[in-house]
């Protein structure tokens, strides 16, 4: 038996030796599925509760996405949520599809790391708490985001691609035309995604030490002409469809420069924290901000010319709002971790610097360094298997009882009582949240609680092989506590008592 195991550890070392890309790919993948088994429960989340309805009956459903600039997101996600997922239970592929884009994600860094003569272990490590960071958690568990994952794949490649133009004799031409079709099309799907592309520059430069100011002035002048064609196609098809844009698409340039100030002051303070932002956030905070400062004073020690240096930790400092761009300017304010993806790999990447430094200093150092990794992959699936899918799949399976509940008859009202937004941290149910994304309840949107009745009604006639017209419900309402309603010939449901009930229990 010991000879068994003696050999296979023996041909797992070989493999990662000879081929070390398969080996991440393999250990990555089983890695990501282990921590986030959540994403296999039945539930929607946020949108998902609408889109799966309204794909499906909404003749207008990709006008939404046309007026807020990401009209191929709208037909990708008419033909998943219209054809491809008929039923709630479905949604649990489409967030596997998006773990599976994360990974790939995840190897293609790998890989370019080690191109960049980076070491194995190095490389897998870090490359590995990438798919632990918040935003990669909201991938995987949310499905109405399994675009951006695959966005991050093709802008990280046109990164690849615009570097080759900055200096290969040969092709330059193509490979930027190809690199600006990618982020230009990227535009047009999820704006925020396609600052990816800056991430293997990142890389590039501060592994080579390859900082000129040519190659800045090359790099604002790309994504000038990127933001130029797409806000040309954008207008476009705002015309073609006769619609009027949403207010999140509004420019206000003359905010810019206050959003950049504020970028350091917020976004930036949820990017130090990392995975522990829900489980300690002051204690990663300290730590994630300490390791950033420690990186920039890690370069401090190895400057070779004052002038070069300043040059060298600007470009790296402003790179970080650069790659927040899309959202600096939209008029919103929102700070999300589905938006942030770009610049929380960037900054992981130089915290990993300053403790790969500090590893290679004493041993201590990298004990401590290798349990901080520990518990943040623990933290990750904290994120997501409690502070996500348990709430949405409890949630989901609450609301479905009462609803499948309702009788089959010639009900003609349906009046929802809908809970507040912060209706799990009001009733000591969880102490902490994040955005829309971590520790929420999707039914406290008050678009979201009518087409989820409307679909599980769809999935229990269809279970019954009962024809949908006889027993269509003409209207619903949606309340919160304390607002006046008609309750004549209607039926009342209240979430907020249906609620309470599910997450007593333990």
């Amino acid at each position: 038996m010991l000879k068994l195991v003696s050999k296979f550890i023996a041909n797992i070392k070989l493999i990662i030796k000879t081929k070390p890309i398969l080996a991440y790919s393999i250990g990555s993948l089983i890695g990501c599925l282990l921590l986030n088994l959540g994403i296999f429960k039945e539930y929607a989340f946020l949108d998902a509760n609408e889109y799966i309805w309204t794909a499906y009956k909404n003749p207008k459903f990709q006008n939404e996405f046309i007026q807020g600039g990401r009209f191929l997101f709208g037909i990708i996600s008419e033909f998943v949520y219209g054809s491809l997922c008929n039923t709630i239970a479905d949604l649990k592929w489409v967030r596997l599809f998006a773990l599976l884009s994360c990974v790939f994600f995840s190897i293609q860094v790998f890989t370019y790391l080690l191109k960049l003569t980076k070491k194995v272990n190095e490389s897998a490590l870090f490359s590995f708490l990438i798919l632990t960071l918040p935003s990669f958690s909201t991938y995987y568990s949310w499905s109405c985001t399994l675009e951006i994952p695959v966005l991050l794949c093709l802008n990280f490649f046109a990164g690849t691609l615009l570097i080759k133009a900055f200096y290969s004799k040969k092709h330059r031409i193509l490979y930027y035309f190809v690199s600006l079709l990618i982020v230009v099309i990227s535009l047009c799907i999820y704006q925020s995604a396609i600052t990816a592309f800056l991430i293997p520059i990142v890389f590039s430069s501060l592994i080579n030490r390859d900082f000129s100011i040519k190659k800045l002035i090359s790099i604002l002048i790309f994504i000038a002409i990127s933001f130029s064609i797409y806000f040309i196609v954008f207008k476009t098809s705002l015309f073609l469809y006769g619609l009027e844009p949403t207010n999140r698409t509004k420019l206000d340039l003359l905010k810019l420069p206050l959003k950049v100030i504020l970028f350091y002051l917020r976004e930036l303070r949820l990017v130090f924290k990392g995975s522990g932002f829900l489980v300690a956030p002051i204690f990663f905070l300290i730590i994630g901000a300490s390791s950033f400062l420690g990186f920039l004073y890690l370069l401090y020690q190895k400057r070779s010319k004052i002038p070069q240096f300043y040059f060298k930790v600007s470009c790296l400092i402003l790179v970080l709002p650069l790659s927040y761009l899309p959202n600096l300017l939209s008029s919103q304010t929102f700070v999300c971790s589905r938006t942030i993806a770009p610049t929380a790999v960037i900054v992981l990447f130089y915290q990993f610097c300053f403790f790969y430094s500090l590893s290679l200093c004493k041993s201590i150092f990298k004990k401590l360094s290798l349990t901080l990794v520990l518990i943040l992959i623990i933290c990750s699936s904290i994120n997501l298997n409690y502070y996500i899918t348990r709430v949405q799949n409890k949630e989901h399976l609450a609301i479905k009882k009462a609803y499948t509940n309702i009788p089959l008859n010639n009900t003609k009202k349906i009046i929802i009582i809908k809970p507040k937004p912060n209706f799990l941290q009001d009733y000591g149910f969880y102490k902490q949240e994040s955005a829309d994304e971590f520790g929420h309840l999707s039914s406290v949107k008050p678009w979201a609680p009518e087409p989820l009745f409307r679909q599980i009604l769809k999935e229990r006639l269809d279970s019954l092989g009962l024809e949908k017209e006889q027993f269509e419900i003409n209207k619903i309402e949606v309340y919160e506590l304390g607002e006046k309603y008609n309750t004549d010939n209607s039926i009342v449901i209240n979430l907020i008592d249906v609620l309470k009930k599910e997450f007593t229990k333990r």
